[in-house]
């Protein structure tokens, strides 16, 4: 549960950066692990849990900046492919031995999470910590949905060039996004960090990044609720199916693809669909 939790959070980010902002980034697996890593070294020098996560957001807020600036330019298929290089160097740069990173990218001994004073150390007490960071996304994922800037946010990404002509900043928003669905990136990885006590960068590969996308697809891109959806299906999946590891990325594959052809909206389309149909044949035995 508590896998599906952070993932989720992830993947709720991913969806700010993917969804809304109409860019695909690979750098989410990225920002997570920045986020762990910068977590671990406050954790080692002292900083409260607080203050480590906080600190995870804003070093996390400030490299998706950063890169943001160095692709502002890049478009689709390009900034995919620049952020794709810049989660590939930062791997091969977190997996070296240093201070920051620890040896070969191995942190041990960290922190449990710590609320008001108490330490959490089981997985029912984190699993909590967990659940109230994700509602407080997801009500803000609600507030948003419902805010003016929705409007904007769909005309940057189904017309772009249209909306700058009508004086939409779209990329101020592209960039908005971009950073604030990165820093929830890094609230993943610091959460995660916190949770487990250790960090090693062979969890943050390119497989995760796919992984995200996979949770988003699957769950839809319709909704924010979708990201819930696909996060608890990439977890449950594997769980499920112990015994055809083997097999998995052909079964993504070949789920994705059935998804993206016979339920374009998603799991969540599916779960809105059944709700429909329910109350029309509500309506229908009221009319009778």
């Amino acid at each position: 549960m508590n896998l599906w939790l952070v993932y989720s959070i992830a993947a709720l980010g991913f969806y700010w950066i993917f969804a809304l902002g109409g860019r695909f980034a690979f750098s989410q697996t990225f920002m997570m692990a920045l986020g762990g890593y910068t977590t671990a070294s406050f954790d080692r020098n002292g900083v409260g849990f607080l203050g480590c996560v906080l600190g995870a957001m804003v070093v996390t807020a400030v490299a998706a900046f950063a890169v943001g600036a160095v692709l502002w330019r890049a478009e689709h298929f390009y900034f995919a492919l620049g952020t794709l290089a810049v989660t590939e160097i930062g791997v091969v740069l977190f997996g070296k031995t240093s201070t920051f990173t620890g040896t070969n990218g191995n942190i041990t001994g960290i922190g449990y999470p710590v609320v008001f004073g108490q330490e959490l150390r089981t997985d029912g007490q984190v699993f909590w910590l967990l659940a109230a960071v994700l509602t407080l996304l997801l009500l803000l994922a609600v507030w948003l949905k419902r805010s003016p800037l929705t409007r904007d946010l769909t005309a940057v990404r189904e017309m772009p060039t249209v909306s700058k002509t009508l004086g939409v900043p779209v990329d101020a928003l592209r960039m908005t996004t971009f950073v604030a669905g990165s820093a929830v990136g890094g609230l993943a990885g610091a959460l995660i960090t916190h949770w487990q006590g250790f960090i090693g960068v062979d969890s943050f590969g390119l497989n995760l990044g796919i992984g995200l996308f996979l949770m988003v697809i699957l769950g839809g891109l319709a909704s924010h609720w979708g990201v819930l959806i696909g996060a608890a299906f990439y977890v449950a999946v594997p769980e499920l199916l112990a015994g055809l590891q083997q097999y998995m990325s052909i079964l993504y594959g070949a789920l994705l693809l059935v998804v993206i052809l016979v339920f374009p909206s998603g799991l969540i389309g599916i779960v809105d669909s059944l709700k429909s149909h329910r109350v029309r044949s509500t309506s229908r035995s009221v009319e009778s």
